[in-house]
């Protein structure tokens, strides 16, 4: 019997030990024939597993004593699953031989028991339940260095893997020179064990100062701008952490070097850092030194190989001129691809030359010049073979195909297909994290396309409630069906759209009923048809009672751009006012209008959008000298909406939105324009008809007064500023926000004064819950006095509502 003792060293840390053994007893040089082989000791191991991995077969020839029997053992030795091993011959049989192997295994690994002094909630172990403790050890011990080692004091922090300690130190692991693999006795299942760990986390590192050496050029600010997740403490940096991550710090590192290639030096690089810790371990300084070298200019820039573009146009798309500062990152995005898609790649990719490539390279010159040259392999054009839609359950297909602007026949664009999505995105039927475009080259001159969408609920169920002190409880009920199919009005997925809306005040003071039908695609053309009818009751010191319907015409334009469209309303409705409080005139007028919306939208998703804008201006005209009726107005409404990603992330945005609004009488006097038509604020806007919504101050609170009397005026504007923050965008979107407006209603154009302003600031939360809807709230403070008239700022006011936004 043989006795072999095994050393594996990892890290410098490990020791692992084992022994195997074989038992001969044949003659030497003797050829047998295997008979049979059985297992002796395996009871958690698989015996014709065993068998296998030996590499010994029944009917074979084997020589013994010879190289077979050895070769078995190294074989099974590298499972690492037996600590003992032996191969021994039971039986001999004329020129034949039975043989047995011993095995005596090794401890499997059952769980993993964290004591962790310092908390090991972030500590994620791959799961390996069944394998040997010694691989469990070592996996482990990696696993838990490499977290402590990104985020605490390095110098401060213990492990202990059963009855062994292992410190972290600024120049790598040690331990006591034990085994990290000492099996702890604790009572499992039989063969298996439990692995303890005890860790000691040290104290969480912050960063306290970060300085440079060498920088000439720009200041140690400038560097740590360039920074993106490493930054010094500062009591007023709130919306940042100086807490130390090691490899965000390296990833920030090459930011910095990045920062330099951006500003003209080229040959930019960080020579060394050094890190050290306060006495507490708990705050850390860190110093680079960097070398900065030469200033670098462009000289010259050619092309070579383009047949297809001329070289001006190739130099407008790159925008790199002789003589400006070199700039790696505006050379590299201008030419594979920017924010506004016009650069060199678009230009190609945009006109079917998929297999398009470029080459730049850069040469200094004159000791700090480049020149660049830029070879492109344009290759041939490829136009798109078949469109295949993917993973639509419901939504027809035809309405799927009918928003996309790659068609077969077409030449092969990026653009388009990018458009394509985005108009997917806004029919809110799918999950907008799992649209995807794929492509398939067919030929070398096909390129076969697929969508795949999943689809997600976007009907809801409006279930609004509200107080205030004008109507009480206030609040709505009433369905709206997005992707509704009029011909199988039970399945659905044709794309239009059912409305009902009920809407109450308290008792009878506040009441209205409104139904409506779409259809965005008439005759499967970019035009949409809709009707609606209402009838409302609103009783608030003045009494109106109105009823009516609408025809509603839509188009998508495609000049100036893709984004805009016109949708014209007309529509006809019966007003009695029973009580005018003196200012509107009572009794019956009929009112005909019509209403022009011109919008551009380019939003890139309508629930939490992060980019693009949505810009509408509003034309209404009633009665006058173009329509019937004597109701006579004309009405003006501008509203623009921005959105932009903060931090280069989808889920952070800046939102801001600017209103404008003004009513003048077509003819002499005032009186014809009925109160509906006129504009009030404050709130939520929910339960009143043309209510601006404000958040900080009671509903319909700001506006001209007559007798304490909130009465509505002819013009108003309105600023809103928001941050938003995405919790959860899948599978329910959720988001927090940060907000400030202000707005104010006018008695006329003349007396409006934009820079006089109620202003409120504070926070909210959305939350999108389909069949539902969105379910907000907000919690403003309003800075200014309003409605009741007191002299105090309006305080701190809750706005909570169902199926609307604000």
């Amino acid at each position: 019997m043989k006795q072999f003792l095994l050393v594996l060293v990892v890290t410098s840390v490990c020791l692992f030990s084992g022994s195997e053994a074989v038992a001969q007893h044949s003659q030497p040089d003797e050829v047998l024939k295997i008979l049979g082989i059985s297992i002796e000791g395996g009871s958690l191991s698989d015996p014709a597993a065993i068998i296998v991995n030996s590499g010994l077969r029944v009917g074979e020839s084997i020589t013994i004593p010879g190289d077979q029997i050895n070769a078995a053992i190294h074989r099974l030795w590298a499972l690492r699953i037996f600590e003992e091993i032996e191969i021994a011959v039971d039986k001999k049989i004329s020129n034949g031989v039975y043989l047995v192997i011993k095995v005596k295994e090794l401890p499997r690994f059952e769980r993993i028991e964290f004591n962790a002094l310092g908390g090991a909630d972030h500590i994620h172990v791959t799961d390996m339940t069944g394998s040997g403790v010694k691989e469990v050890a070592l996996d482990l011990a990696g696993t838990i260095v490499g977290v402590v080692d990104r985020a605490k004091a390095l110098d401060g922090s213990r492990i202990k893997v059963g009855d062994v300690i292992i410190g972290l130190a600024s120049n790598g692991l040690h331990t006591n020179g034990y085994s990290l693999a000492r099996r702890v006795p604790f009572d499992s299942l039989p063969g298996y064990q439990i692995v303890r760990v005890d860790i000691d986390e040290g104290s969480e590192v912050r960063v306290d100062h970060i300085t440079f050496e060498g920088n000439e050029a720009f200041s140690d600010g400038a560097l740590r701008g360039a920074m993106d997740n490493t930054s010094e403490k500062h009591w007023w940096k709130f919306w940042s952490s100086a807490k130390f991550d090691r490899k965000k710090y390296d990833d920030d590192k090459k930011l910095v070097v990045d920062f330099y290639r951006n500003n003209g030096y080229r040959d930019a690089e960080i020579l060394s850092d050094s890190i050290w810790y306060s006495a507490d371990k708990v705050n850390m300084n860190i110093q680079i030194a960097v070398r900065e070298g030469a200033l670098y200019r462009i000289r010259n820039v050619t092309w070579e190989g383009n047949s297809v573009y001329s070289q001006e146009i190739l130099n407008d798309r790159l925008n790199v001129h002789a003589g400006e500062i070199y700039n790696a990152e505006k050379i590299e995005k201008n030419l594979r691809g920017n924010d506004a898609q016009s650069d060199v790649a678009a230009l190609y990719l945009d006109n079917g030359y998929l297999r398009f490539n470029l080459d730049p390279q850069e040469t200094r010159v004159a000791g700090d010049s480049i020149d660049l040259l830029i070879r492109i392999y344009e290759m041939n054009q490829f136009k798109i073979g078949h469109v295949a839609i993917k993973g639509n359950t419901k939504t027809q297909e035809k309405v799927i195909r009918r928003e996309l602007d790659t068609r077969p026949g077409d030449f092969f664009s990026r653009a388009a297909i990018m458009h394509s999505l985005r108009q997917l995105q806004q029919l809110n039927y799918f999950n907008p994290e799992k649209l995807k475009p794929d492509y398939q080259l067919v030929d070398d001159k096909t390129v076969d396309l697929s969508y795949l969408v999943e689809e997600k609920s976007s009907d809801n169920i409006n279930a609004s409630v509200g107080y205030s002190g004008a109507f009480g409880v206030t609040g709505a009920l009433g369905f709206t069906i997005n992707n509704f199919s009029i011909a199988e009005p039970l399945s659905g997925g044709a794309g239009q759209i059912l409305s009902f809306q009920w809407e109450f005040g308290e008792a009878s003071r506040f009441r209205t009923f409104s139904i409506s039908f779409t259809e965005p695609w008439l005759f499967d053309t970019p035009t949409l048809l809709g009707a609606s009818l209402f009838d409302t009751r609103q009783i608030y010191g003045y009494d109106l009672e109105q009823m009516g319907g609408s025809l509603h015409l839509g188009r998508r334009f495609r000049w100036p751009d893709y984004y805009f469209r016109g949708d014209w309303i007309l529509s006809g409705q019966h007003n009695n006012v029973r009580n005018g409080l003196g200012v509107y005139q009572e009794g019956i007028t009929t009112q005909i209008s019509l209403t022009q919306i011109i919008t551009r939208n380019s939003v890139d998703n309508p629930v939490f959008p992060t980019s693009g804008s949505n810009i509408a201006l509003t034309t209404q005209i009633s009665g006058g000298p173009f329509l019937p009726g004597n109701v006579n107005f004309v009405k003006w409404g501008f509203q623009a909406d921005w959105y932009a990603p903060l931090f280069n992330s989808t889920r952070v945005a800046l939102y801001f939105s600017s209103l404008y609004g003004m009513i003048t009488p077509l003819g002499s006097g005032t009186g014809n324009i009925s109160p509906i038509d006129m504009y009030t604020m404050g709130g939520t806007g929910l339960g009143y008809i043309n209510t601006t919504p404000l958040r900080g101050y009671e509903d319909q609170s700001i506006g001209p007064m007559v007798g304490g009397t909130v009465v509505g005026g002819k013009a108003q504007t309105k600023q809103t500023l928001e941050a938003r923050l995405a919790i959860s965008k899948d599978p329910i979107p959720i988001y927090i926000l940060g907000f400030a407006e202000g707005g104010n209603v006018y008695e006329s154009v003349a007396k409006a004064d934009i820079f006089k302003l109620n202003r409120s600031a504070g926070l909210g939360a959305r939350i999108q819950i389909n069949p539902i809807g969105l379910i907000g709230f907000d919690y403003g403070y309003g800075f200014d006095d309003v409605l009741p008239l007191d002299g105090k700022p309006d305080g701190w006011h809750f706005h909570f509502v169902f199926g609307r936004g604000f």
